[in-house]
């Protein structure tokens, strides 16, 4: 994924449009991973969230977030003197009303979520269920669907932000981004309560250790010894933004 962050800072339109910058990088990397014959991407593929933030001497800043599948990126903001998660992302699951439609009108077809053992809704090349069984509706990668409307381009998201002067102010703390492993069985508020009561205004980087470890639990409560990734990072906005 480190081609992501190199093709984006070089795209001619990374200060001028980085929403379409962000767009055309995500359907680059994924166009480069189709012709890399050392990789075979038809059944396997990747969940991609992008964060990039821009700010002024005021303080205040724009965050541009990119989304494909269903990793996410959420705020803990400071509000009356609360905590609460606020979305900078949308999971893109097969049946989300836009995907399902995409997914459906080219020919694919999407199986509804398993609610007896809590399976997800999944994407498939037929009603036979044959291949692949995809849980999300974009991917990098997973070309083996890519006929049938699960695409590479994300979702991308502008936003103002404004951070808080310090963590006892209200405004946005910090950001959160975790691939979907870590959102299995932890919702967004409780990974914000997890990160709050971990201090993450005096390191994130140790408060984010507890957030994976929180997920690690989790999945060995309800898998044993299976887990999905849980890749996770924390950035304290207050600080990013003083320093900037």
């Amino acid at each position: 994924m480190i081609n992501i962050q190199e093709k984006l800072e070089k795209h001619p339109e990374l200060m001028s449009n980085p929403k379409n910058a962000l767009k055309e990088v995500f359907l680059a990397v994924d166009a480069q991973l189709q012709k890399d014959p050392t990789i075979d991407a038809e059944l396997s593929g990747t969940t991609a969230v992008v964060c990039l933030m821009r700010w002024t001497k005021g303080g205040k800043g724009t965050a541009w977030v990119a989304n494909a599948g269903d990793s996410r990126a959420v705020l803990g903001v400071r509000e009356g003197g609360r905590l609460k998660a606020v979305p900078m992302s949308e999971d893109q699951k097969p049946d989300t009303p836009l995907e399902y439609k995409r997914i459906t009108k080219r020919g694919g077809f999407v199986s509804p979520p398993e609610y007896e053992w809590g399976g997800p809704a999944r994407v498939w090349l037929d009603s036979n269920m044959t291949l692949p069984g995809l849980a999300m509706g974009r991917s990098i990668g997973d070309h083996l669907v890519g006929a049938i409307g699960v695409i590479a381009e994300p979702e991308v998201v502008e936003m103002d932000i404004t951070p808080a002067a310090d963590p006892t102010k209200d405004g946005p703390q910090f950001l959160v981004i975790a691939s979907d492993g870590v959102w299995e069985f932890i919702d967004s508020p409780e990974a914000v309560d997890i990160l709050q009561a971990a201090n993450v205004s005096r390191s994130a980087t140790e408060a984010v250790t507890k957030l994976i470890e929180a997920a690690a639990h989790k999945w060995r409560q309800e898998e044993g010894d299976y887990r999905d990734d849980i890749t996770a990072l924390c950035v304290n906005l207050t600080e990013l933004f003083k320093r900037g």
